[in-house]
């Protein structure tokens, strides 16, 4: 797992944090990135990405599209994005990345490697 989360921070230097987590237990359970975290660090973005996922306000959202597998918080000096498992919603990646990161490659490699790490592979 560890090794996957490397190869995404590697690949997009833009992303300073990619930690894999256990909604569920709120829990990150792995992570990799340059940006320097704590404890309590890690647990509040945790507990962003399940605010993000079971906030009320989207339930028009989710009666028009279904559950919602991903989320992006912009913040003044990053971009968080959080992204659900299709298959295992308790598995999900947090990361927080410069604005500058090619969105749209970034969610595609982090889905490939969040539903590797979800099945074993």
């Amino acid at each position: 797992m560890n090794e996957s989360l490397g190869a995404v921070a590697k690949a997009f230097p833009q992303a300073r944090l990619v930690a894999f987590a256990d909604l569920s237990s709120r829990m990150i359970l792995a992570s990799a990135g340059p940006l320097a975290t704590t404890q309590e660090h890690l647990d509040r973005l945790c507990d962003q990405a399940r605010a993000s996922f079971d906030d009320p306000l989207f339930s028009l959202s989710v009666e028009a599209f279904g559950e919602p597998q991903g989320a992006v918080v912009m913040c003044t000096d990053a971009v968080r994005v959080f992204l659900r498992s299709d298959t295992e919603p308790a598995d999900a990646l947090c990361c927080i990345c410069d604005h500058g990161i090619d969105l749209a490659a970034f969610v595609t490699k982090i889905r490939d490697t969040l539903e590797s790490i979800t099945h074993g592979g």
